[in-house]
């Protein structure tokens, strides 16, 4: 199905690239009848048409890149771990933290979603029946906030040789958390276990244990641990690996494989560095503003904990994605009113600009979008000091030399453009 979709699409590409071929170009179009005229509009619309089904087309070449590497990973490193969500039935391919919601009382667990469901039911008043109660044994769970009554539970099944719960006790043994006093020989004592029964969660933390978090660092160790974590699917050892390949210079190859294992299971950090990877042509991987503006883009929608924003690379990376696509699509006309991409890379340029101040590429990008959007009218079009037009106090990222213009401008379509 995939090979029929891609040889529809190369088809279709090829039958709007004659079209547009034997049509007059944008910029003679745009010279003749203006930036805002219906006839620009048309033409530029083409270009959407065909930049849509490019985008298409590139992004179902990355999934089968991406399937691939996921099905070599399978073929070398068969899941062993698979269980299926006993509320949705949906088969969870890796058991770890990252994947399911464990519940102390009866020690089962359920798919996050599924977590992330009853909880919104909970919220919305729905599931006041089952209101503090396992969805699974229906026994009592500890209250949010009951270590004590959470500690007993897990130091029961952890006596039993379960190892989700030898983990999570070794780890606050190893870092004197939830009231634990802190006992590194026990508390490695108490993972060891756990990762001799090949528990995905129990391996990353011994990885991290000797990275020098938390015991004296062993890097023969540490990348042990974590390629064994790695290997049974666990997406934070998997990105961890990623990096330390990274690192290493002459590990490109295992790198990307094992970032983009993460990736395919959401991590946004993973996604951003692929995203770095396509903007660079690092690693083995092609330069593509395509894709280097999905997995930057796919990095903000992935990121859960705190700012999204705590990282500039994949800010800037998306913006000069948007900058440079819309350079090669139009022709290098960049304020077509509707299909300008200056608001909105000058608004990510700024976000990674207030994470890393310093940064000089980011600065001068900037400097040098601005300086030519405000050398003139961004409607009429009439050239002008920059401290004698008015910005736009919304998106900051065009300029006028009065009201009227102003509002000329944002029925002609920056309304589409204006970001916040």
């Amino acid at each position: 199905m995939a090979d029929e979709t891609e040889q529809q699409l190369r088809e279709k590409i090829a039958a709007q690239k004659g079209l547009i071929a034997n049509l007059a170009p944008l910029r003679s179009i745009t010279r003749e009848t203006g930036l805002s005229s219906p006839e620009t509009k048309a033409r530029v619309q083409l270009i959407e048409y065909l930049s849509d089904d490019e985008e298409k087309l590139e992004l179902l070449l990355e999934c089968k890149r991406v399937a691939a590497v996921v099905r070599l990973q399978d073929e070398l490193h068969p899941p062993l771990d698979s269980e299926d969500c006993p509320i949705c039935l949906e088969t969870i391919k890796h058991v770890n933290s990252t994947t399911i919601v464990r519940f102390y009382c009866c020690g089962g667990f359920t798919c996050k979603q599924c977590c992330d469901e009853r909880n919104k039911d909970e919220e919305e008043g729905l599931a006041d029946k089952l209101r503090g109660k396992c969805p699974l044994c229906r026994g009592k769970m500890p209250r949010e906030g009951d270590d004590k009554e959470s500690l007993t539970r897990a130091l029961e099944h952890a006596n039993k040789g379960r190892a989700w719960a030898q983990m999570k006790l070794g780890t606050w043994y190893l870092t004197g958390m939830n009231g634990f006093a802190l006992d590194k020989q026990k508390g490695l004592q108490l993972l060891e276990q756990a990762a001799d029964q090949r528990y995905p969660d129990a391996l990353f933390m011994m990885a991290l244990a000797y990275s020098g978090e938390m015991l004296e660092r062993d890097e023969s160790k540490y990348m042990y641990y974590l390629k064994e974590a790695a290997d049974l699917g666990h997406q934070s050892a998997q990105k961890r690996l990623g990096i330390a390949d990274h690192k290493c210079g002459n590990e490109k190859e295992k790198s990307v494989h094992y970032i983009t294992l993460a990736a395919s299971q959401g991590d946004a950090e993973a996604c951003g560095m692929l995203g770095d990877f396509f903007m660079r042509a690092e690693c083995g991987l092609t330069n593509s503003l395509t894709l280097a503006k999905h997995y930057s883009e796919k990095y903000f929608e992935d990121a859960v904990e705190g700012d999204p924003c705590d990282n500039p690379v994949p800010a800037f990376n998306f913006s000069l994605a948007l900058f440079h696509l819309c350079l090669e699509r139009y022709e290098g006309i960049l304020e077509i009113p509707g299909y300008s991409p200056i608001p909105k890379s000058l608004f990510w340029a700024r976000r990674a600009l207030k994470v890393d101040p310093t940064n000089d590429f980011v600065i001068k990008f900037i400097s040098m979008v601005e300086n030519e959007a405000k050398s003139h009218c961004t409607n009429c079009r009439e050239g002008a000091e920059g401290s004698s037009l008015k910005r736009c106090v919304r998106c900051l990222g065009a300029w006028y030399c009065g009201k009227e213009c102003q509002v000329q401008h944002w029925k002609a379509g920056h309304k589409l453009d204006c970001i916040k």
